[in-house]
């Protein structure tokens, strides 16, 4: 049942015309069985993939000593190969073959990471594994895809600066300042990474964005950046460049999140949540020394409940002009 065209054939007075009767029926109509069947054969090619790319993997990590090196690697790059050539001569399941490639892909890098000692880190066998596999994440069009290079990705910058010491950046001073910029950057640019490709006809998704793939790298950014921030904001050095960098990012996110080409209510969402955040460390930093504990607790409380009556009612709003314009469009379809 189409919930938008039910609600708006019910709210139409008793009596309307025929076509409001013609839209109910519509609303309430049971969907289409073949195209329930072509989700599920759809859904099952993805899940047979990931299973068998899984399965892959497993078999790697085990490391079993049974069997040769030379046939380990041949067994890998043979799945790899049977994934390509299953993509191209295989339409259907085209996608679900190049998301066992994906991941074979992946374990190959670290197969051969792990038996010749190449001395590379972490951080680089998932860079490669996400440059690699562009070469058909770009031509596929897929969100399921770029949702899984968006987490390859997004692993390497993690593990690239992960190297860092947690406690050691809160309390004794972090990083340099030209490392969080960069730091910044890398995640700001994978953002922008499902923007960028459905500028081009060619990569572009056929709903214009990859919704998924840039939801999922919309939140790792915003969790980078507001980690980054406030750890910034309560180091020793107390350097507020990047907490200051980081608010501006976050309330570009809002913005393009509301209005424009990127408009999209889970995004919202995500930047509404780190906004709450980096309100709420603000505030803590803002309190002056000696307003003991009950005192900071009751600051942190107002202004907490503050920001949480003011999200709500701000994306309530925002979901009903959703809701409102939905409405007028389905009108105007029917006139």
């Amino acid at each position: 049942m189409d919930r938008t065209l039910y609600e708006w054939a019910a709210r139409q007075p008793q009596g309307s015309d025929a076509r409001i009767a013609q839209l109910h029926a519509v609303a309430t109509a049971p969907g289409d069985a073949r195209a329930l069947a072509r989700n599920m054969h759809r859904g099952l090619l993805f899940v047979a993939g990931v299973l068998l790319a899984s399965g892959l993997i497993f078999w790697i990590a085990a490391n079993w000593q049974e069997q040769t090196r030379m046939f380990k690697l041949c067994l890998i790059e043979g799945a790899l190969l049977v994934s390509v050539l299953a993509s191209i001569f295989w339409r259907r399941g085209r996608i679900a073959a190049l998301l066992c490639a994906t991941l074979a892909l992946g374990g190959l890098l670290a197969f051969v990471g792990q038996t010749y000692q190449t001395g590379a880190d972490a951080w680089q066998l998932f860079a490669a594994w996400a440059g690699l596999a562009l070469i058909w994440a770009l031509p596929a069009r897929s969100d399921v895809l770029w949702t899984v290079w968006i987490a390859v990705a997004a692993a390497a910058i993690g593990m690239w600066w992960g190297r860092f010491n947690a406690w050691e950046m809160l309390f004794s001073g972090g990083r340099a300042a030209t490392q969080q910029l960069l730091f910044i950057g890398m995640w700001l640019l994978l953002a922008l990474v499902p923007t960028l490709v459905s500028l081009a006809a060619w990569t572009r998704h056929r709903q214009g964005v990859a919704w998924w793939s840039h939801r999922l790298a919309l939140a790792l950014a915003l969790c980078a950046w507001t980690t980054l921030g406030v750890s910034g904001l309560f180091s020793r050095t107390d350097s507020p460049l990047a907490f200051a960098l980081c608010g501006l990012l976050i309330a570009a996110t809002l913005a393009l999140s509301y209005k424009g080409r990127l408009q999209d209510f889970a995004s919202l969402c995500l930047g509404a949540l780190a906004a709450n955040a980096w309100i709420m460390a603000l505030t803590v930093r803002a309190i002056p020394s000696g307003s003991g504990d009950v005192g900071a607790f009751l600051i942190c409380t107002v202004v907490g409940i503050g920001c949480l009556a003011a999200t709500v009612s701000g994306l309530l709003a925002v979901q009903r002009g959703l809701r409102a314009r939905a409405d007028g469009v389905s009108a105007g379809g029917m006139q």
